[in-house]
Protein backbone atom coordinates (compact mmCIF):
# COMPACT_ATOMS: atom_id res chain seq x y z
CA UNK A 1 0.00 0.00 0.00
CA UNK A 2 1.40 3.37 -1.01
CA UNK A 3 0.50 6.70 0.46
CA UNK A 4 1.31 10.22 -0.65
CA UNK A 5 3.36 12.09 1.93
CA UNK A 6 4.89 15.46 1.26
CA UNK A 7 4.05 15.33 -2.42
CA UNK A 8 6.09 12.16 -2.95
CA UNK A 9 5.17 8.54 -2.61
CA UNK A 10 5.79 6.89 0.75
CA UNK A 11 7.44 3.49 0.54
CA UNK A 12 7.03 0.27 2.50
CA UNK A 13 9.85 -0.99 4.70
CA UNK A 14 10.82 -3.62 2.13
CA UNK A 15 10.65 -1.15 -0.76
CA UNK A 16 12.68 1.44 1.13
CA UNK A 17 15.18 -1.26 2.10
CA UNK A 18 15.46 -2.39 -1.53
CA UNK A 19 15.98 1.15 -2.85
CA UNK A 20 18.59 2.08 -0.27
CA UNK A 21 20.26 -1.33 -0.46
CA UNK A 22 20.73 -1.12 -4.22
CA UNK A 23 22.21 2.36 -3.88
CA UNK A 24 24.37 1.48 -0.88
CA UNK A 25 25.81 -1.64 -2.50
CA UNK A 26 26.51 0.31 -5.69
CA UNK A 27 28.25 3.01 -3.66
CA UNK A 28 30.35 0.52 -1.71
CA UNK A 29 31.37 -1.41 -4.82
CA UNK A 30 32.48 1.85 -6.45
CA UNK A 31 34.36 2.67 -3.25
CA UNK A 32 36.10 -0.71 -3.29
CA UNK A 33 37.16 -0.24 -6.91
CA UNK A 34 38.57 3.11 -5.83
CA UNK A 35 40.73 1.59 -3.05
CA UNK A 36 43.32 -0.33 -5.12
CA UNK A 37 43.74 2.66 -7.47
CA UNK A 38 44.37 5.05 -4.58
CA UNK A 39 46.61 2.52 -2.79
CA UNK A 40 48.84 2.28 -5.85
CA UNK A 41 48.91 6.05 -6.35
CA UNK A 42 49.91 6.48 -2.69
CA UNK A 43 52.61 3.81 -2.75
CA UNK A 44 50.87 0.87 -1.04
CA UNK A 45 49.28 0.01 2.32
CA UNK A 46 51.41 2.38 4.41
CA UNK A 47 50.59 5.43 2.28
CA UNK A 48 46.94 4.44 2.03
CA UNK A 49 46.74 4.28 5.84
CA UNK A 50 47.71 7.97 5.99
CA UNK A 51 44.68 8.79 3.84
CA UNK A 52 42.50 6.42 5.88
CA UNK A 53 43.59 8.07 9.14
CA UNK A 54 42.69 11.53 7.81
CA UNK A 55 39.33 10.20 6.66
CA UNK A 56 38.57 8.46 9.97
CA UNK A 57 39.38 11.56 12.01
CA UNK A 58 37.11 13.60 9.74
CA UNK A 59 34.41 10.90 10.01
CA UNK A 60 34.39 11.19 13.79
CA UNK A 61 33.73 14.94 13.66
CA UNK A 62 31.21 14.35 10.84
CA UNK A 63 29.29 11.90 13.04
CA UNK A 64 29.14 14.39 15.91
CA UNK A 65 27.65 16.95 13.52
CA UNK A 66 25.24 14.76 11.57
CA UNK A 67 24.39 11.51 13.37
CA UNK A 68 21.64 12.62 15.71
CA UNK A 69 19.67 15.47 14.20
CA UNK A 70 18.91 13.80 10.82
CA UNK A 71 17.48 10.78 12.67
CA UNK A 72 15.58 13.15 14.96
CA UNK A 73 14.24 14.95 11.88
CA UNK A 74 13.13 11.65 10.37
CA UNK A 75 11.47 10.59 13.62
CA UNK A 76 9.70 13.91 14.32
CA UNK A 77 8.56 14.28 10.70
CA UNK A 78 7.13 10.75 10.81
CA UNK A 79 5.35 11.41 14.09
CA UNK A 80 3.87 14.75 12.98
CA UNK A 81 2.76 13.20 9.68
CA UNK A 82 1.13 10.30 11.54
CA UNK A 83 -0.85 13.00 13.40
CA UNK A 84 -1.85 14.61 10.08
CA UNK A 85 0.27 17.67 10.83
CA UNK A 86 2.55 18.34 7.83
CA UNK A 87 3.08 22.00 8.67
CA UNK A 88 4.62 21.07 12.03
CA UNK A 89 6.74 18.45 10.29
CA UNK A 90 8.10 21.06 7.87
CA UNK A 91 8.80 23.61 10.61
CA UNK A 92 10.69 21.09 12.75
CA UNK A 93 12.85 20.31 9.72
CA UNK A 94 13.64 23.97 9.05
CA UNK A 95 14.71 24.56 12.64
CA UNK A 96 16.88 21.46 12.63
CA UNK A 97 18.48 22.52 9.35
CA UNK A 98 19.48 25.85 10.92
CA UNK A 99 20.95 24.10 13.95
CA UNK A 100 22.87 21.63 11.75
CA UNK A 101 24.29 24.40 9.57
CA UNK A 102 25.46 26.31 12.68
CA UNK A 103 27.12 23.20 14.10
CA UNK A 104 28.72 22.53 10.74
CA UNK A 105 30.33 25.97 10.62
CA UNK A 106 31.76 25.65 14.14
CA UNK A 107 33.10 22.11 13.70
CA UNK A 108 34.60 22.91 10.31
CA UNK A 109 36.56 25.79 11.84
CA UNK A 110 37.73 23.64 14.77
CA UNK A 111 38.89 20.81 12.50
CA UNK A 112 40.87 23.20 10.26
CA UNK A 113 42.57 24.88 13.23
CA UNK A 114 43.48 21.58 14.91
CA UNK A 115 44.43 19.62 11.77
CA UNK A 116 48.18 19.56 12.44
CA UNK A 117 48.15 18.60 16.14
CA UNK A 118 45.51 15.92 15.54
CA UNK A 119 47.53 14.41 12.70
CA UNK A 120 50.70 14.40 14.81
CA UNK A 121 48.90 12.73 17.73
CA UNK A 122 47.61 9.96 15.45
CA UNK A 123 51.14 9.05 14.36
CA UNK A 124 50.42 10.03 10.73
CA UNK A 125 51.62 13.65 10.53
CA UNK A 126 51.28 13.72 6.71
CA UNK A 127 47.50 13.49 7.14
CA UNK A 128 47.15 17.11 8.30
CA UNK A 129 46.53 18.66 4.88
CA UNK A 130 43.93 16.03 4.02
CA UNK A 131 42.12 16.81 7.30
CA UNK A 132 42.16 20.54 6.56
CA UNK A 133 40.90 20.09 2.98
CA UNK A 134 38.08 17.74 3.96
CA UNK A 135 36.96 19.89 6.92
CA UNK A 136 34.47 22.08 4.93
CA UNK A 137 32.63 18.88 4.10
CA UNK A 138 31.32 18.92 7.68
CA UNK A 139 29.24 22.00 6.86
CA UNK A 140 28.10 20.65 3.49
CA UNK A 141 27.11 17.26 4.91
CA UNK A 142 25.36 18.85 7.89
CA UNK A 143 22.92 20.57 5.55
CA UNK A 144 22.79 17.51 3.26
CA UNK A 145 21.86 15.20 6.15
CA UNK A 146 19.03 17.53 7.19
CA UNK A 147 17.37 17.20 3.78
CA UNK A 148 17.91 13.44 3.74
CA UNK A 149 16.39 13.10 7.20
CA UNK A 150 13.31 15.07 6.17
CA UNK A 151 12.71 13.05 3.01
CA UNK A 152 13.31 9.77 4.88
CA UNK A 153 10.75 10.90 7.45
CA UNK A 154 8.27 11.02 4.58
CA UNK A 155 9.20 7.34 4.04
CA UNK A 156 10.77 8.03 0.66
CA UNK A 157 14.29 6.65 0.30
CA UNK A 158 14.78 7.45 -3.40
CA UNK A 159 16.34 10.93 -2.84
CA UNK A 160 18.88 9.48 -0.40
CA UNK A 161 19.66 6.58 -2.74
CA UNK A 162 20.07 8.79 -5.83
CA UNK A 163 22.22 11.32 -4.03
CA UNK A 164 24.47 8.58 -2.60
CA UNK A 165 25.20 7.14 -6.05
CA UNK A 166 25.97 10.54 -7.61
CA UNK A 167 28.01 11.54 -4.56
CA UNK A 168 30.24 8.48 -4.86
CA UNK A 169 30.74 8.76 -8.64
CA UNK A 170 31.77 12.42 -8.40
CA UNK A 171 33.95 11.64 -5.37
CA UNK A 172 35.84 8.88 -7.16
CA UNK A 173 36.38 10.76 -10.41
CA UNK A 174 37.54 13.98 -8.76
CA UNK A 175 39.69 12.16 -6.16
CA UNK A 176 41.56 10.01 -8.71
CA UNK A 177 42.28 13.01 -10.95
CA UNK A 178 43.34 15.17 -7.99
CA UNK A 179 45.62 12.50 -6.49
CA UNK A 180 47.22 11.84 -9.89
CA UNK A 181 47.93 15.57 -10.34
CA UNK A 182 49.13 16.27 -6.77
CA UNK A 183 51.07 13.13 -5.81
CA UNK A 184 54.27 14.57 -7.30
CA UNK A 185 54.24 17.18 -4.52
CA UNK A 186 54.34 14.52 -1.77
CA UNK A 187 52.08 12.21 0.20
CA UNK A 188 50.41 15.05 2.15
CA UNK A 189 49.21 16.65 -1.10
CA UNK A 190 48.05 13.31 -2.50
CA UNK A 191 45.92 12.78 0.63
CA UNK A 192 44.55 16.31 0.22
CA UNK A 193 43.56 15.50 -3.37
CA UNK A 194 41.64 12.42 -2.26
CA UNK A 195 39.93 14.49 0.44
CA UNK A 196 38.91 17.14 -2.12
CA UNK A 197 37.10 14.40 -4.05
CA UNK A 198 34.95 13.77 -0.97
CA UNK A 199 33.98 17.45 -0.80
CA UNK A 200 33.07 17.56 -4.50
CA UNK A 201 30.85 14.49 -4.14
CA UNK A 202 28.97 16.00 -1.21
CA UNK A 203 28.28 19.21 -3.13
CA UNK A 204 26.74 17.17 -5.95
CA UNK A 205 24.63 15.17 -3.49
CA UNK A 206 23.39 18.34 -1.78
CA UNK A 207 22.20 19.74 -5.11
CA UNK A 208 20.19 16.55 -5.72
CA UNK A 209 18.41 16.42 -2.35
CA UNK A 210 17.55 20.12 -2.58
CA UNK A 211 15.98 19.38 -5.97
CA UNK A 212 13.84 16.61 -4.43
CA UNK A 213 12.92 18.87 -1.52
CA UNK A 214 11.81 21.65 -3.84
CA UNK A 215 9.58 19.16 -5.65
CA UNK A 216 7.91 18.04 -2.43
CA UNK A 217 4.71 19.76 -1.34
CA UNK A 218 2.62 19.62 1.80
CA UNK A 219 0.01 16.87 1.38
CA UNK A 220 -3.67 17.64 1.34
CA UNK A 221 -5.24 14.91 3.47
CA UNK A 222 -8.74 13.77 2.62
CA UNK A 223 -11.21 13.47 5.48
CA UNK A 224 -11.29 9.73 4.90
CA UNK A 225 -7.53 9.57 5.47
CA UNK A 226 -7.89 10.88 9.02
CA UNK A 227 -9.03 7.93 11.17
CA UNK A 228 -9.73 10.05 14.23
CA UNK A 229 -10.87 13.69 13.77
CA UNK A 230 -9.65 14.48 17.29
CA UNK A 231 -6.08 13.86 16.01
CA UNK A 232 -6.32 16.51 13.29
CA UNK A 233 -3.12 18.48 13.09
CA UNK A 234 -2.44 21.39 15.40
CA UNK A 235 -1.17 24.39 13.40
CA UNK A 236 2.63 24.58 13.41
CA UNK A 237 2.50 28.11 14.81
CA UNK A 238 0.72 26.83 17.94
CA UNK A 239 3.91 24.99 18.93
CA UNK A 240 6.66 27.20 20.32
CA UNK A 241 10.18 27.20 18.92
CA UNK A 242 11.34 25.89 22.28
CA UNK A 243 8.99 22.91 21.94
CA UNK A 244 10.46 21.93 18.58
CA UNK A 245 14.01 22.35 19.84
CA UNK A 246 13.33 20.28 22.97
CA UNK A 247 11.76 17.55 20.86
CA UNK A 248 14.73 17.48 18.47
CA UNK A 249 17.20 17.51 21.37
CA UNK A 250 15.33 14.68 23.09
CA UNK A 251 15.83 12.44 20.07
CA UNK A 252 19.15 13.70 18.69
CA UNK A 253 21.39 13.92 21.76
CA UNK A 254 21.36 10.21 22.71
CA UNK A 255 21.65 9.16 19.06
CA UNK A 256 24.61 11.52 18.57
CA UNK A 257 26.25 10.14 21.70
CA UNK A 258 25.67 6.58 20.50
CA UNK A 259 27.15 7.25 17.06
CA UNK A 260 30.04 9.25 18.50
CA UNK A 261 30.84 6.38 20.86
CA UNK A 262 30.75 3.85 18.00
CA UNK A 263 33.01 5.96 15.80
CA UNK A 264 35.08 6.74 18.85
CA UNK A 265 36.06 3.08 18.73
CA UNK A 266 37.41 3.63 15.21
CA UNK A 267 39.32 6.71 16.35
CA UNK A 268 40.77 4.71 19.23
CA UNK A 269 42.04 2.27 16.60
CA UNK A 270 43.75 5.14 14.76
CA UNK A 271 45.63 6.16 17.89
CA UNK A 272 46.23 2.69 19.41
CA UNK A 273 46.75 0.08 16.69
CA UNK A 274 50.00 1.32 15.18
CA UNK A 275 51.65 2.05 18.52
CA UNK A 276 50.72 -1.37 19.91
CA UNK A 277 52.00 -3.10 16.75
CA UNK A 278 55.29 -1.29 17.29
CA UNK A 279 55.23 -2.50 20.89
CA UNK A 280 54.72 -6.06 19.58
CA UNK A 281 58.04 -5.74 17.75
CA UNK A 282 57.04 -4.72 14.21
CA UNK A 283 59.05 -2.18 12.23
CA UNK A 284 57.52 1.24 11.46
CA UNK A 285 56.61 0.51 7.82
CA UNK A 286 55.37 -2.98 8.62
CA UNK A 287 53.12 -1.67 11.42
CA UNK A 288 51.67 1.04 9.16
CA UNK A 289 51.13 -1.49 6.35
CA UNK A 290 49.43 -3.99 8.67
CA UNK A 291 47.23 -1.21 10.04
CA UNK A 292 46.37 -0.29 6.45
CA UNK A 293 45.42 -3.90 5.72
CA UNK A 294 43.09 -3.89 8.74
CA UNK A 295 41.49 -0.67 7.45
CA UNK A 296 41.07 -2.27 4.01
CA UNK A 297 39.32 -5.28 5.60
CA UNK A 298 36.98 -2.96 7.49
CA UNK A 299 36.21 -1.13 4.26
CA UNK A 300 35.38 -4.44 2.59
CA UNK A 301 33.08 -5.34 5.49
CA UNK A 302 31.32 -2.01 4.97
CA UNK A 303 29.93 -3.31 1.66
CA UNK A 304 27.46 -5.83 3.17
CA UNK A 305 27.14 -3.63 6.26
CA UNK A 306 25.62 -1.00 3.95
CA UNK A 307 22.63 -3.33 3.52
CA UNK A 308 22.02 -3.29 7.26
CA UNK A 309 22.46 0.49 7.40
CA UNK A 310 19.87 0.84 4.63
CA UNK A 311 17.50 -1.39 6.58
CA UNK A 312 18.02 0.67 9.75
CA UNK A 313 17.24 3.89 7.87
CA UNK A 314 14.12 2.31 6.38
CA UNK A 315 12.79 0.71 9.55
CA UNK A 316 13.22 3.63 11.97
CA UNK A 317 10.50 5.98 10.61
CA UNK A 318 8.08 3.07 10.13
CA UNK A 319 8.39 1.66 13.65
CA UNK A 320 8.52 5.17 15.12
CA UNK A 321 5.27 6.02 13.32
CA UNK A 322 3.53 2.86 14.52
CA UNK A 323 4.77 3.41 18.05
CA UNK A 324 3.59 7.05 18.00
CA UNK A 325 0.14 5.82 16.95
CA UNK A 326 0.21 3.27 19.80
CA UNK A 327 0.02 0.36 17.36
CA UNK A 328 2.41 -1.60 19.52
CA UNK A 329 1.62 -5.08 18.15
CA UNK A 330 2.34 -3.91 14.59
CA UNK A 331 5.55 -2.23 15.74
CA UNK A 332 6.70 -5.53 17.29
CA UNK A 333 5.93 -7.41 14.09
CA UNK A 334 7.82 -4.88 11.99
CA UNK A 335 10.80 -5.22 14.32
CA UNK A 336 10.78 -8.98 13.86
CA UNK A 337 10.39 -8.63 10.09
CA UNK A 338 13.37 -6.27 9.98
CA UNK A 339 15.61 -8.93 11.50
CA UNK A 340 14.40 -11.47 8.97
CA UNK A 341 15.38 -9.08 6.17
CA UNK A 342 18.68 -8.38 7.92
CA UNK A 343 19.60 -12.08 8.03
CA UNK A 344 18.65 -12.58 4.38
CA UNK A 345 21.51 -10.20 3.52
CA UNK A 346 23.98 -10.51 6.41
CA UNK A 347 24.25 -14.31 6.65
CA UNK A 348 25.25 -15.06 3.03
CA UNK A 349 27.58 -12.04 2.93
CA UNK A 350 29.36 -13.14 6.12
CA UNK A 351 29.83 -16.69 4.86
CA UNK A 352 30.93 -15.55 1.39
CA UNK A 353 33.53 -13.13 2.80
CA UNK A 354 34.90 -15.86 5.03
CA UNK A 355 35.17 -18.54 2.32
CA UNK A 356 36.14 -16.34 -0.65
CA UNK A 357 38.51 -13.94 1.18
CA UNK A 358 41.55 -15.03 -0.84
CA UNK A 359 40.02 -14.52 -4.33
CA UNK A 360 38.34 -11.27 -3.24
CA UNK A 361 41.65 -9.91 -2.01
CA UNK A 362 43.25 -11.06 -5.25
CA UNK A 363 40.74 -9.04 -7.27
CA UNK A 364 41.21 -5.92 -5.12
CA UNK A 365 44.99 -6.30 -4.76
CA UNK A 366 44.79 -6.31 -0.96
CA UNK A 367 47.28 -8.03 1.36
CA UNK A 368 46.69 -10.43 4.29
CA UNK A 369 43.31 -11.97 3.29
CA UNK A 370 43.18 -13.98 6.50
CA UNK A 371 42.31 -10.78 8.37
CA UNK A 372 39.12 -10.79 6.30
CA UNK A 373 38.52 -14.50 6.94
CA UNK A 374 38.78 -13.88 10.68
CA UNK A 375 36.57 -10.76 10.65
CA UNK A 376 33.87 -11.95 8.24
CA UNK A 377 31.27 -12.95 10.83
CA UNK A 378 31.43 -9.46 12.34
CA UNK A 379 29.08 -8.45 9.49
CA UNK A 380 26.34 -10.50 11.15
CA UNK A 381 27.06 -9.27 14.68
CA UNK A 382 27.30 -5.67 13.48
CA UNK A 383 23.98 -6.02 11.67
CA UNK A 384 22.19 -7.32 14.74
CA UNK A 385 23.55 -4.60 17.03
CA UNK A 386 22.88 -1.72 14.63
CA UNK A 387 19.35 -2.92 13.93
CA UNK A 388 18.68 -3.39 17.65
CA UNK A 389 19.89 0.17 18.27
CA UNK A 390 17.66 1.53 15.50
CA UNK A 391 14.62 -0.24 16.94
CA UNK A 392 15.46 1.01 20.43
CA UNK A 393 15.69 4.55 19.07
CA UNK A 394 12.29 4.08 17.41
CA UNK A 395 10.62 3.13 20.71
CA UNK A 396 12.43 5.82 22.76
CA UNK A 397 15.02 3.61 24.48
CA UNK A 398 17.59 6.12 23.32
CA UNK A 399 19.98 6.36 26.25
CA UNK A 400 19.97 2.63 26.95
CA UNK A 401 21.24 1.80 23.46
CA UNK A 402 23.90 4.50 23.79
CA UNK A 403 25.08 3.14 27.13
CA UNK A 404 25.32 -0.42 25.84
CA UNK A 405 27.31 0.61 22.77
CA UNK A 406 29.59 2.61 25.06
CA UNK A 407 30.35 -0.50 27.11
CA UNK A 408 31.28 -2.33 23.91
CA UNK A 409 33.64 0.45 22.81
CA UNK A 410 35.38 0.59 26.21
CA UNK A 411 35.93 -3.17 26.09
CA UNK A 412 37.26 -2.88 22.54
CA UNK A 413 39.78 -0.21 23.53
CA UNK A 414 41.02 -2.21 26.51
CA UNK A 415 41.31 -5.44 24.55
CA UNK A 416 43.03 -3.67 21.64
CA UNK A 417 45.64 -2.28 23.98
CA UNK A 418 46.27 -5.65 25.61
CA UNK A 419 45.91 -8.09 22.71
CA UNK A 420 47.56 -6.20 19.82
CA UNK A 421 50.68 -5.78 21.94
CA UNK A 422 51.05 -9.58 22.17
CA UNK A 423 53.49 -10.56 19.38
CA UNK A 424 51.74 -13.86 18.64
CA UNK A 425 48.42 -12.04 18.02
CA UNK A 426 49.46 -8.56 16.76
CA UNK A 427 46.75 -7.32 14.34
CA UNK A 428 44.45 -10.27 15.10
CA UNK A 429 44.01 -8.84 18.59
CA UNK A 430 41.90 -6.14 16.91
CA UNK A 431 39.74 -8.87 15.35
CA UNK A 432 39.04 -10.45 18.75
CA UNK A 433 38.19 -7.08 20.31
CA UNK A 434 35.80 -6.33 17.43
CA UNK A 435 33.71 -9.42 18.14
CA UNK A 436 33.58 -8.67 21.88
CA UNK A 437 32.52 -5.07 21.20
CA UNK A 438 29.44 -6.34 19.31
CA UNK A 439 28.57 -9.40 21.39
CA UNK A 440 28.22 -7.56 24.72
CA UNK A 441 25.80 -4.80 23.53
CA UNK A 442 23.89 -7.38 21.45
CA UNK A 443 22.97 -9.33 24.60
CA UNK A 444 22.22 -6.18 26.62
CA UNK A 445 20.05 -4.69 23.84
CA UNK A 446 18.00 -7.89 23.60
CA UNK A 447 17.40 -7.96 27.36
CA UNK A 448 16.41 -4.28 27.45
CA UNK A 449 13.94 -4.55 24.54
CA UNK A 450 12.34 -7.60 26.10
CA UNK A 451 12.10 -6.39 29.70
CA UNK A 452 11.27 -2.71 29.15
CA UNK A 453 9.15 -2.73 25.98
CA UNK A 454 8.08 -6.37 25.79
CA UNK A 455 9.68 -6.70 22.34
CA UNK A 456 11.27 -10.14 22.27
CA UNK A 457 13.13 -10.61 19.00
CA UNK A 458 13.68 -14.17 17.85
CA UNK A 459 17.16 -14.36 16.35
CA UNK A 460 17.70 -18.06 15.72
CA UNK A 461 14.47 -18.91 13.88
CA UNK A 462 14.81 -16.33 11.07
CA UNK A 463 18.50 -17.20 10.73
CA UNK A 464 18.01 -20.90 9.94
CA UNK A 465 16.83 -20.61 6.33
CA UNK A 466 19.51 -18.11 5.27
CA UNK A 467 22.17 -20.37 6.84
CA UNK A 468 20.83 -23.41 4.94
CA UNK A 469 20.70 -21.47 1.65
CA UNK A 470 24.15 -19.96 2.23
CA UNK A 471 25.67 -23.37 2.89
CA UNK A 472 24.00 -24.72 -0.25
CA UNK A 473 25.42 -21.90 -2.38
CA UNK A 474 28.98 -22.93 -1.50
CA UNK A 475 28.54 -26.51 -2.75
CA UNK A 476 28.70 -25.60 -6.48
CA UNK A 477 30.38 -22.16 -6.32
CA UNK A 478 33.51 -22.98 -4.32
CA UNK A 479 34.62 -25.96 -6.49
CA UNK A 480 33.64 -23.99 -9.61
CA UNK A 481 36.07 -21.22 -8.63
CA UNK A 482 39.07 -23.55 -8.35
CA UNK A 483 38.13 -25.48 -11.49
CA UNK A 484 37.88 -22.26 -13.49
CA UNK A 485 41.20 -21.03 -12.11
CA UNK A 486 42.87 -24.15 -13.49
CA UNK A 487 41.10 -23.93 -16.85
CA UNK A 488 41.90 -20.23 -17.25
CA UNK A 489 45.46 -20.26 -15.90
CA UNK A 490 46.78 -19.44 -19.38
CA UNK A 491 45.24 -15.93 -19.03
CA UNK A 492 47.50 -15.05 -16.10
CA UNK A 493 47.01 -15.05 -12.33
CA UNK A 494 44.99 -11.83 -12.01
CA UNK A 495 42.67 -12.33 -15.02
CA UNK A 496 41.97 -15.99 -14.22
CA UNK A 497 41.17 -15.07 -10.60
CA UNK A 498 38.90 -12.21 -11.69
CA UNK A 499 36.89 -14.30 -14.18
CA UNK A 500 36.72 -17.37 -11.95
CA UNK A 501 35.56 -15.39 -8.95
CA UNK A 502 33.00 -13.41 -10.98
CA UNK A 503 31.41 -16.60 -12.35
CA UNK A 504 31.54 -18.33 -8.94
CA UNK A 505 29.84 -15.31 -7.34
CA UNK A 506 27.01 -15.41 -9.90
CA UNK A 507 26.55 -19.15 -9.28
CA UNK A 508 26.47 -18.55 -5.52
CA UNK A 509 23.86 -15.77 -5.77
CA UNK A 510 21.64 -17.83 -8.08
CA UNK A 511 21.81 -20.94 -5.91
CA UNK A 512 21.20 -18.93 -2.74
CA UNK A 513 17.94 -17.43 -3.99
CA UNK A 514 16.72 -20.66 -5.60
CA UNK A 515 17.28 -22.61 -2.38
CA UNK A 516 15.89 -19.79 -0.25
CA UNK A 517 12.73 -19.70 -2.35
CA UNK A 518 12.32 -23.49 -2.23
CA UNK A 519 12.54 -23.63 1.59
CA UNK A 520 10.20 -20.68 2.15
CA UNK A 521 12.79 -18.10 3.10
CA UNK A 522 11.32 -15.41 0.84
CA UNK A 523 7.88 -14.05 1.68
CA UNK A 524 5.43 -12.94 -0.96
CA UNK A 525 4.66 -9.67 0.85
CA UNK A 526 8.34 -8.63 0.84
CA UNK A 527 8.82 -9.11 -2.89
CA UNK A 528 5.32 -7.81 -3.71
CA UNK A 529 5.98 -4.52 -1.93
CA UNK A 530 9.04 -4.05 -4.15
CA UNK A 531 7.70 -5.49 -7.42
CA UNK A 532 4.24 -7.12 -7.66
CA UNK A 533 5.13 -8.42 -11.12
CA UNK A 534 8.24 -10.18 -9.82
CA UNK A 535 6.26 -11.69 -6.94
CA UNK A 536 3.76 -13.16 -9.42
CA UNK A 537 6.54 -14.62 -11.55
CA UNK A 538 8.27 -16.21 -8.57
CA UNK A 539 4.95 -17.68 -7.31
CA UNK A 540 5.93 -17.09 -3.71
CA UNK A 541 3.84 -18.31 -0.80
CA UNK A 542 2.35 -15.95 1.79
Amino acid sequence: MKKKMGGITAQSMAKGFAVLSAASIGVKILSLLFVPVIRKLMGGSAGYQVYTSANQIYAFVYVIATAGLPVAISKTVTEFMSMDNPSAARRSFRLARTVLASMGIVLTAVLILLAKPIARASGYSEAWLGIAVIAPNILICSVLSAYRGYLQGLKNMTPTATSQIVEQIVHLLVAIVAVFILRGRGLAWAVAGASFGTVAGSVAALAIVIYYYMRSTLPQADAADIPDPSRAGTPAADYSTGYYLRLLAKYSIPITLSAAIQYGGTIIDVFIVKSRLLHAGLAENEAAAMHGDLSAARQLINVPAALVTALCVSVLPIIAGLYAERRVAEAKQKAQDSFRLCFLAAVPCSIALMVFAVPIYGVLDFDRPFIMTAMAMSVLFMGIVHLQSSIMQSVNLLYQSTFFVGIGVVLKALLNYILIGIPALNIYGAVISTYVSYLVPMVMNALSLSRVKGISIRLLDPMVRPVVASTAMLIPSFPAYYLLRRVLRFTGAYVSNLIAFGIAALIAVAVYFVVLRSIGGLKKEDVESISPRLARKLKLKD
